[in-house]
This record gives C-alpha cells, sequence and structure tokens, in this order.
C-alpha cells in the first residue's frame, strides 16, 4: 500500500513521488550530472524544483542529453543542466483530465499562433538571444523573446500561461520553459501515467517502472531493469551561461542543506 508522509516544506509527499525523485537523482547521476540535488530553489520565481543537476561530463549514458564529447576519446561535454518535475499520479499531472483534450487544441492552436507572431517579428529584425547563431533560416525558438513587444503576441503568451495554469493547476512548466531556466526540462511519471501528447511544450517524458519503483535503493544495479526511461526527448533549450551558473549555485546550495541536515548541523 502506497502511503503518505510530512515533506520537507510541510506539505505532504507520497511514496511514488519520493521514489521517483530518487530515481531522478540516479538517472542524472547516470547522465554526466556531477552535482544533483532536490528541493532546488528556481532562479527566478518562488517555487521548487524537484531534482536539478548540472553536466559537465558525458555520462555513462547520454541520450537525455543528447551531447557528445567535446574530444575524441574525452568524456567532457559542454555544460547542460537538467531539472525533472516529478508526477505521481495523472490527477497530480492534470488538474482536469476530462477537459484536456479541448484544451490541447486550443493548446496547439495557440502555439501555432504564437510561431505565426514570432517569425513575422524575425522578418522586422527581431534580435536573436545571446548565444543563437545567424543564419538565413534562423529557427523561431532562436528568437529572443523578451525583445518583443508586440500587443498581440503578449496577448498569446497570456492566454498560453492562463491555459497552462488550467490544464496543470501552476505556471511552472510554461516559467521554466519561456526563460529556458535549463537545458532540458523533463517530467518524470510511472509508465502509462502520461500520454506524450500531454505533454507541456518543450518538455520530454521519462517514465519509471513498476520494478523500479519498487526498489528499495536506485542508487544499486536493479539486475538489468532500466530505471527510467526516456520516453520522448525533451527540447534543447540552449540555456543562457547566467542561468547555468544560478541553477549550479541553487543545487549546490540544496545539496549542502540536505547534508548539513543529515549530519545533525540544521534542523
Amino acid at each position: 500500500m502506497i502511503g503518505i508522509r510530512s515533506g520537507t516544506l510541510g506539505s505532504v509527499e507520497s511514496d511514488v513521488h519520493r521514489a521517483l525523485k530518487r530515481l531522478a537523482v540516479a538517472f542524472l547521476r547516470e547522465h554526466g550530472c556531477r552535482v544533483v540535488a532536490t528541493e532546488v530553489r528556481c532562479p527566478i520565481a518562488r517555487f521548487r524544483l524537484d531534482v536539478a543537476g548540472y553536466a559537465d561530463t558525458t555520462g555513462s549514458r547520454h541520450e537525455a542529453m543528447d551531447v557528445r564529447p567535446t574530444t575524441a576519446g574525452s568524456r567532457r561535454c559542454d555544460p547542460r543542466t537538467i531539472i525533472v518535475e516529478c508526477k505521481a499520479s495523472r490527477t497530480d499531472f492534470l488538474r482536469d483530465a476530462r477537459d484536456a483534450a479541448r484544451l490541447l487544441r486550443e493548446r496547439d492552436h495557440l502555439e501555432a499562433l504564437r510561431t505565426h507572431l514570432l517569425e513575422r517579428s524575425l522578418a522586422r529584425g527581431a534580435p536573436l538571444r545571446p548565444g543563437a547563431a545567424a543564419s538565413l533560416f534562423v529557427d523561431v525558438e532562436s528568437v529572443d523573446e523578451s525583445a518583443i513587444t508586440s500587443p498581440s503576441y503578449r496577448a498569446v503568451v497570456r492566454r498560453l500561461n492562463r491555459l497552462e495554469r488550467t490544464l496543470y493547476g501552476e505556471t511552472k512548466f510554461a516559467t521554466l520553459r519561456r526563460y529556458r531556466l535549463a537545458d532540458r526540462l523533463y517530467i518524470c511519471a510511472p509508465t502509462g501515467t502520461i500520454r506524450p501528447r500531454e505533454l507541456p511544450t518543450g518538455w520530454g517524458l521519462l517514465e519509471a517502472g513498476r520494478a523500479a519503483l519498487a526498489a528499495p535503493d536506485p542508487d544499486r544495479d536493479l539486475f538489468g531493469i532500466p530505471r527510467l526511461q526516456v520516453r520522448c526527448l525533451a527540447a534543447d533549450l540552449q540555456s543562457s551561461g547566467r542561468h547555468r551558473d544560478r541553477i549550479l549555485r541553487n543545487v549546490a546550495v540544496a545539496a549542502s542543506t540536505a547534508g548539513a541536515r543529515a549530519m545533525g548541523v540544521l534542523a
């Protein structure tokens, strides 16, 4: 039977949610994140990230990061950050699954309209975000959205934010993607809980099978059972160096705080 216990932030946390976070930590370490922590403070908003990690090596696996070594025979790679949000159940993910199909169709319409407005802004000389390569065929994701002042574009973004809040009960998904706070954004859930079609724009999906969730220690070998499966690869958001540094700093703070509590230094 799955129980619930008091969470570290005064809420309740299910055993499944706790297991997903442990699995996500093991997964990120496997993918080259040498600095990983749970309950990490978001750099620009007043909410916590379930799991976040910083990688500058390829790790034993690399599909979640989709990176390669910087030189032949090297495990070093360009710095990358990953954020993982864990959802223990379908109701934890979708606020109202009964209306999800209509809301997802509306989201598709708004995303298409947003892309059209971004392309129009790009044609009118909208600036590229820092680090984006100049090209005749620049992807709309390279446009610096913060510099777009079009009332029509801003209205579409507001409608998308409201829709995400209606769908998922929060604006965290949209905020993390819009400001590119990490290079990769993932939702981690039990296998079959979330359909790829239902994912927030730009997010990937990690799935945990029953055997992985039941394992007492995800850091140990699960006898060939994958800890987490990459069901959908997340978009490469190419986070800025400033945001990577902030994530790294906040991950280090969270890990240090957890370590101090474990040693009895903090209550």
